[in-house]
C-alpha cells in the first residue's frame, strides 16, 4: 500500500516538489518586494509646520495612532481608527482627496527624495496586482511608472496618499522564479485568500505523507541487492538521493505547512492587551491639538515624521529622520527623551499588571527569538523583560524610544521552532553568511535532484501506462 500511495502521490506532487525546492534558492537572495518604514521615510519631505495648525475634523471614536507627515506640500495628519486610516490636512482640518494627478506628485517626491533624479512619471489606476495582493485595505491603488533603468514602479493609496509598495525590474522577474512559484502566490489563486489558503496547507500535508511514505520504502529496500538497493538506474539514484535528503526534505515540506498556522495551530495572541496596558489610556482628541501644536512650535530640523504615542498614560512624540531613525521626545518642548533603564522597567511591568517579570534588562546581541536573519533585521540593542507565567511570554522594547519591537508567547514560540528554524535553518551556529549559504545550497541541491528524479520517473511510469 505505501509503495502506491508513494507513487501516485509522487506522480502528482513530485515537480511541486521541485519547483518548491528550486524557488527556494532564488528566495536566499531575493525577497518578495515590501516597502519598509524606513523606505517610506526615506521618500518624505522634512515637516514643515509653518502654516498649522488645525487640527480639526478628528473621526469619532478611539485613536489608535495618530503621526504627521508632509503630503502634497501640505503637512498631513494621519489617524488610524477601528474604521480604517483617515488623512487630513493640517492647515485647514479637511479630509485629503487622492486621485491620479496627486498620486502623480506623492510617486514623483518620493523618487525626488530617494534617488535625487526626476522622473517622467507615467500614472494608471490598479485594482489588484501580483504585487498588491495584501495591500487591498489602501485601495484604490495607483501604480506609478518611474521610467527609469531600473524599471521601478511605486504604488500610491488613494486612500492615504502613502506609498505602499514599490519593486524593480529584477525584484519581479526574480519573484516569478522565487516567492510567487514558492507561496503559490498567483494573482488568480491569492485574491481569494480562504482558497489559497486551503490549497497551500493540503497541498503541503500530501507533500508531507509523500516523503513520509518515500522515508519509509527508502529504509525498507536498504541493503537490499548486491549494491544495497534492489534497483537500477533512475530508481537506484532517486533511493540514494531518498536514504541521504529525505529527513530534510521531511522538515521542509512540514515546515512549510506549519509556516500556514492551519486551523489555529501555532498562533499567538499577540501583544495587544500588553501594548494597550503599556499605553494607559487611549488616545484623545484633546491630545491630537496639543501634539500638533507642539510640533508647529517646535520646528525639529531633519524630521520627516512625527507619532503620537502613548506610555503610561502620558503622550509622547516618536520622531524620525529621513534615515529610519527613530527617537522619542517629551512634549509639549520635543526635547529629546529617550527612557533610561528605570522607565524601560517600568514600561515592562506596566505591560503585564501584577505579574513581575523574573529577568529583565538590555541585551546587545540576538537571542533564540530576536535576532537579525539576513534580509530581516533585528532592533539591537533591545530592552527584554521574561516572565514566568504560561507560556514564558517575552516583551521586547526599543530603548530609543520605549515602543515594543518585538513579542514571543507560547504561539509564537513554537511558529518560531516549527517554522523558521526547520524551513530557514535558524540555528545560531548556522545563521552567519557564508556557512548559512553553503549548507542550505548543498541541502537545496540534494533535495532538487531527489524531486526531478521523482519527476522523470512518474513521466516513464505515465508513458507505460499509456502504452498498455
Amino acid at each position: 500500500m505505501a509503495f502506491l500511495v508513494h507513487r501516485w502521490l509522487g506522480i502528482a506532487l513530485a515537480l511541486l516538489m521541485a519547483v518548491w525546492t528550486l524557488s527556494g534558492i532564488v528566495m536566499m537572495y531575493v525577497s518578495y518586494p515590501e516597502t519598509t518604514a524606513a523606505e517610506r521615510a526615506a521618500g518624505l519631505d522634512a515637516l514643515d509646520l509653518s502654516q498649522c495648525c488645525a487640527a480639526a475634523g478628528l473621526p469619532e471614536g478611539p485613536l489608535e495612532r495618530v503621526s504627521v507627515e508632509m503630503l502634497l506640500g501640505q503637512p498631513v495628519l494621519r489617524v488610524m481608527t477601528e474604521a480604517g486610516p483617515v488623512t487630513l490636512g493640517l492647515r485647514d482640518g479637511a479630509p485629503l482627496a487622492v486621485g491620479e494627478n496627486e498620486a502623480r506628485q506623492v510617486a514623483a517626491t518620493h523618487y525626488r527624495n530617494t534617488t535625487g533624479h526626476d522622473a517622467a512619471v507615467a500614472i494608471e489606476p490598479v485594482d489588484v496586482d501580483q504585487w498588491t495582493l495584501q495591500l487591498r485595505r489602501y485601495a484604490p491603488l495607483y501604480k506609478a511608472s518611474m521610467g527609469d533603468a531600473a524599471g521601478s514602479e511605486l504604488y500610491v493609496s488613494g486612500l492615504t496618499g502613502e506609498i505602499v509598495q514599490d519593486t524593480t525590474r529584477r525584484e519581479r522577474f526574480w519573484n516569478w522564479l522565487g516567492a510567487v512559484p514558492h507561496w503559490l502566490y498567483f494573482t488568480a489563486l491569492r485574491k481569494d485568500g480562504a482558497l489559497w489558503s486551503e490549497v497551500v496547507i493540503y497541498a503541503s500535508q500530501l507533500g508531507t505523507c509523500l516523503t513520509l511514505t518515500g522515508i519509509y520504502i527508502g529504509l525498507r529496500m536498504f541493503r537490499r541487492g548486491p549494491r544495497w538497493t534492489p534497483l537500477r538506474g533512475i530508481a537506484m539514484w532517486h533511493h540514494w538521493t531518498g536514504l541521504v535528503f529525505g529527513l530534510v526534505t521531511l522538515t521542509w515540506v512540514f515546515s512549510g505547512f506549519a509556516s500556514m498556522q492551519p486551523w489555529g495551530w501555532l498562533e499567538g495572541e499577540g501583544a495587544g492587551q500588553e501594548i494597550e496596558a503599556m499605553a494607559g489610556r487611549a488616545i484623545e482628541p484633546r491630545d491630537v491639538v496639543d501634539f500638533a501644536a507642539a510640533l508647529a512650535a517646535h520646528p525639529q530640523s531633519g524630521v520627516v515624521s512625527a507619532e503620537l504615542a502613548m506610555q503610561q498614560g502620558r503622550p509622547w512624540a516618536i520622531v524620525a529622520g529621513r534615515d529610519g531613525a527613530r527617537i522619542r521626545a517629551s512634549l509639549p518642548n520635543l526635547a529629546d527623551a529617550a527612557p533610561d533603564d528605570a522607565g524601560l522597567a517600568a514600561l515592562s511591568r506596566a505591560a503585564r499588571p501584577g505579574a513581575e517579570p523574573v529577568s529583565q534588562g538590555l541585551i546587545t546581541e540576538g537571542d533564540a527569538y530576536h535576532y537579525s536573519h539576513h534580509s530581516t533585521p533585528a532592533v539591537l540593542p533591545a530592552w527584554r523583560a521574561i516572565w514566568a507565567d504560561a507560556g514564558a511570554p517575552r516583551l521586547y522594547l526599543d530603548p530609543r524610544t520605549g515602543e515594543p519591537v518585538g513579542f514571543v508567547d507560547a504561539g509564537s514560540r513554537g511558529f518560531r521552532w516549527w517554522h523558521s528554524a526547520l524551513h530557514r535553518l535558524d540555528f545560531a551556529p548556522l545563521r552567519d553568511r557564508p556557512l548559512w549559504d553553503a549548507v542550505m545550497l548543498a541541502l537545496l541541491a540534494g533535495v532538487a535532484v531527489l524531486s526531478l528524479l521523482g519527476v522523470w520517473m512518474g513521466i516513464r511510469r505515465l508513458r507505460r501506462n499509456e502504452r498498455v
